[in-house]
């Protein structure tokens, strides 16, 4: 009974909102009439209700891997991401990860070198470093390893020789330098906040590192998830991309930053960049919750309503001069409490939202359009 509950909330919602809204905007109405590609999710199981709102919407999700540290973590995600793109590649594709826990072990590089060739023919895109690489892993002598140390150059020359690209999740937004305000994500997660803490990386010591592996392999793509780490300032974002022809960059939830700064500066910035910012949501779904249990059906509920809502803000945010409620206190992209003030959308022309909806995942990432290309 609960199942056919989630198919009418599914399409009473879309049909009511997003359609309504569609319905007066052109530019809505386009964006909603074209196909995306969520270049950033976490998917943990395939599930009907998820399937069916990526038909109401047009949308195919990228689910990525992650977690190098903790082996059964992030085998477990590589099997479930292999398995749905295998079976539903009309609605998933994916990126793969290595494991970082052995690092320090001879030989560690040819293993990892050995998976990812196993996982590209499993049909993965491409492969993701997470901030644990700068944040916390260490050699064997106690320091911090960044992105840029030589233990990783035959992982990087195999990538760019495959012609296969990395998303890099390198370093925090800059608030992870600062104290922690109480219920963020900081607070609840004190080994990622180094405020006060002078025995860890700098933020720029870490975005330096990152950018140093840009320039030193020209020929691989490089994505920078999440804006890259450096979402506080499109002027920051513009000097890598000025700089870096292999660089782009994608969303990754990070979509309150855009809103945070001067409307005109950013559109300018999407105008200009056109070509190499893509759509992401950092969402997560599937029947399964992060520990690798099943959900109650109220819980599943509240994930489609949460991936409705935000579908919904982020497209009228790009397509459209709404004016959007927000706030400063924030939880997935979403205003906690009360909205403090209004966010004028970016109205961006369609061409642009074409691009960063949809062909430029399809550009820096070959093969996510498989099966949905045609449709």
């Amino acid at each position: 009974m609960r199942i056919y509950y989630l198919k009418t909330m599914v399409c009473i919602f879309f049909v009511s909102t997003f359609f309504f809204v569609s319905s007066v905007n052109a530019q809505l109405n386009y964006l909603k009439s074209i196909k995306k590609i969520d270049i950033h999710t976490h998917i943990s199981s395939d599930e009907l209700a998820l399937k069916e709102v990526l038909d109401a919407l047009n949308v195919k999700m990228n689910t990525v891997c992650t977690g190098g540290r903790n082996l059964d973590r992030m085998n477990a995600s590589r099997k479930t991401a292999k398995k749905i793109t295998r079976e539903h590649p009309r609605y998933y594709s994916w990126i793969t990860t290595f494991d970082v826990s052995k690092r320090n072990e001879p030989g560690w590089a040819d293993h990892v070198i050995t998976q990812l060739k196993k996982d590209f023919e499993n049909g993965a895109i491409g492969v993701k470093v997470w901030k644990e690489i700068g944040m916390s892993i260490k050699n064997g002598q106690g320091d911090y390893i960044q992105i840029d140390d030589p233990i990783f150059e035959p992982i990087f020359e195999f990538l760019s020789k495959e012609n296969k690209p990395l998303l890099a999740h390198i370093g925090e937004p800059i608030q992870a330098w600062m104290p922690a305000r109480p219920g963020t994500y900081w607070d609840r997660h004190p080994d990622f906040s180094f405020w006060d803490k002078p025995d860890r990386p700098s933020y720029n010591d870490i975005i330096a590192a990152r950018d140093h592996v840009i320039a030193k392999y020209p020929k691989l793509r490089i994505v920078g998830a999440h804006l890259g780490s450096i979402e506080f300032d499109v002027e920051e974002m513009s000097k890598r991309l000025d700089s870096y022809p292999n660089f782009a960059l994608e969303m990754g939830g990070r979509t309150r930053y855009f809103m945070w700064q001067a409307r005109e500066r950013v559109r300018r910035f999407f105008i200009k960049y056109q070509d190499r910012i893509m759509f992401g949501t950092d969402r997560g779904g599937g029947l399964l919750n992060w520990q690798g249990e099943p959900k109650t059906d109220t819980e599943r509920e509240e994930n489609i309503k949460g991936l409705l809502k935000r579908y919904d803000i982020f497209m009228r945010y790009y397509a459209t001069d709404e004016n959007i409620p927000w706030g400063d206190k924030i939880s997935s992209d979403e205003p906690l409490g009360d909205a403090k003030y209004m966010v004028k959308g970016l109205a961006l022309p369609k061409e642009v939202l074409k691009k960063v909806f949809y062909d430029n995942a399809v550009n820096w990432f070959p093969g996510v359009e498989e099966s949905f290309k045609n449709e």
